[in-house]
């Protein structure tokens, strides 16, 4: 460890970490634009420049290491006139369309210009510009304005370090100098939209945020993605429960700073119709809007009277850890229904580079490890795969919480096998999904980003998932959803009457063997990790 003194704050930090990554540790940001902690160091924008105690010139803050009694000063006269003179340059052919800009709001440049910018322009001439390279698709969802970008190389650098695909490169040379893809050769890697993140200008944009909406009238959520077992963390940027994008959220352990494409746009299937209200069979066999109270009368009469043998329930890999644990309580503890069980589709592979190891995802949903963690599955006379492709006969209830559970479950002959059960009730969020109209009884059910809980990765680390916006119309979550049938069927028990996630969640911790040895994670807030995993 080294003691280091910076604008008069001494802290105590690991000794050979970069002045940029020590001013953190005394809360002091150090402006800079091609430095990035998880790329290599090339120190080429010269914004970090900072006054070292002892060194006769200004230093680079991304390419300093510390060492112990070193004095830094990062605010000072000398350190100021160097960054607004640099300022003056990158902003003599930088285009000053900040209202038109995507990345207006949250852009480095942005908020350095007026940092460290001048009012007034001494720069007379005619500005540099990239004829035909303001609006380029350099690939299938990256597009380029060349015009904005300040030549930092951090998009170049993530393609060569992280993905190593290197579809991108510096052509042409001194004030030409421009960053493009080789020729027949596209930005088309699984994690291409990352190089938006990474771009402190404009010059890099998402074709599906472009113009979508301004950053500063979304509501951003801390939540993980639901589209594989990786559990990347990421920020759910939503306006009036619309949601317009996904961003990676750090964790070193994880994703590190990355998401990939598959994830980033995974938010784009929730641009449908939605059910918002429950639906219940008629016995002229019409599928028609009802009450919350007239849904549950018609689940209590179906399954009053019926043994366990004859219930089967197929649970999702999609639910939280709190919405399968009470899903065990009612179907398992309660009904004793013989077959309760879950899967998730196989996809991939995925990848995903944390800071020190790559992540590989293979399955479709982000939790299947925590709904089994909890006994789901574990002792089940009939498959989800067997019901799928033999069929539900012998099946007086069938429950299908989530109408997502599986892509097949959209086909035709896999939603037949299944209406062979004589009562037929699906949790669906999605009117227009062939088991929101199979249904007996159809329950309105929340997406992802509708609710609180936890998923458990393929790391069996348990993340926090939170609620960016209410469920709409008169849809409520699957907790609810389950509480409420449970308190109907069971108004005695003590397990249907409250829902509150955290208490749900230290119960789970005291019962669920998997989740004994849980202690919190010291990388990120609200995060889990298996004690010696």
């Amino acid at each position: 460890m080294a003691k280091v003194t910076i604008d008069g704050i001494e802290v105590e930090v690991q000794e050979g970490i970069n002045v940029i990554e020590a001013a953190k540790a005394a809360d002091i940001h150090v402006p800079h634009f091609c430095y990035h902690p998880s790329l290599s160091v090339v120190g080429q924008c010269r914004m970090c420049l900072v006054e070292i105690e002892g060194m006769p010139k200004l230093q680079v803050g991304c390419g300093t290491t510390v060492r112990d009694g070193m004095k830094i000063h990062v605010w000072s006269e000398k350190v100021d006139k160097a960054r607004r003179g640099q300022m003056e340059f990158l902003l003599i052919n930088h285009p000053l369309d900040c209202p038109i800009c995507d990345k207006a709001g949250e852009c480095p440049l942005q908020d350095y210009a007026f940092n460290y910018g001048s009012v007034v322009s001494r720069f007379t001439d005619t500005k540099r510009t990239y004829p035909g390279m303001d609006r380029t698709a350099i690939g299938p969802h990256v597009v380029q304005n060349m015009n904005r970008c300040i030549h930092c190389t951090r998009c170049i650098r993530f393609c060569a370090e992280v993905t190593g695909t290197d579809e991108l490169a510096f052509f042409k040379r001194g004030a030409s100098t421009e960053v493009g893809v080789f020729p027949g050769v596209p930005l088309d890697n699984w994690m291409s939209a990352c190089v938006t993140d990474v771009c402190p200008t404009g010059a890099l944009t998402t074709r599906e945020f472009r113009f979508e909406s301004r950053v500063w009238n979304l509501e951003s959520t801390d939540s993980i993605c639901n589209g594989c077992d990786i559990g990347c963390n990421i920020f759910i940027g939503q306006r009036n429960g619309q949601i317009f994008r996904y961003r990676p959220r750090v964790n070193p352990e994880v994703n590190d700073h990355w998401l990939c494409d598959y994830g980033r746009f995974s938010y784009e299937r929730y641009d449908t119709d939605r059910v918002v209200v429950p639906k219940v069979r008629t016995d002229d066999e019409y599928l028609g809007i009802a009450t919350w109270v007239e849904a549950l009368d018609a689940i209590e009469k179906a399954v009053r009277g019926t043994t366990g043998d004859r219930i089967a329930v197929i649970a999702s890999a999609n639910h939280t850890n709190e919405e399968a644990w009470l899903a065990k309580k009612l179907f398992v503890d309660h009904l004793k229904a013989a077959t309760v069980d879950v899967m998730a589709d196989p996809i991939g592979p995925i990848k995903m580079k944390s800071r020190t190891e790559w992540l590989v995802g293979a399955q479709g949903a982000p939790n299947l490890r925590g709904v089994k963690s909890v006994g789901i599955g574990e002792k089940t006379s009939r498959t989800v795969e067997e019901l799928m492709t033999r069929g539900a006969d012998g099946i007086d209830v069938l429950y299908i919480v989530d109408s997502a559970f599986s892509e097949r479950a959209s086909d035709p002959a896999v939603v037949a096998n299944l209406r062979k059960a004589k009562f037929l009730i699906v949790h669906s969020w999605d009117a227009g999904h062939p088991l929101s109209d199979a249904a007996d009884v159809l329950l309105p059910g929340a997406i992802h980003a509708e609710k609180e809980g936890t998923f458990t990765n393929l790391q069996n680390r348990v993340q926090r998932i939170h609620q960016a916006y209410a469920p709409k119309g008169q849809a409520v979550g699957d907790l609810e959803i389950l509480r409420r049938i449970g308190a109907r069927l069971f108004p005695q028990a003590e397990d249907f009457k409250s829902i509150d996630v955290f208490d749900l969640f230290d119960e789970m911790r005291e019962s669920v063997p998997a989740l004994q040895n849980l202690v919190p994670s010291e990388d990120a807030v609200g995060e889990y990790v298996v004690q010696n995993a």
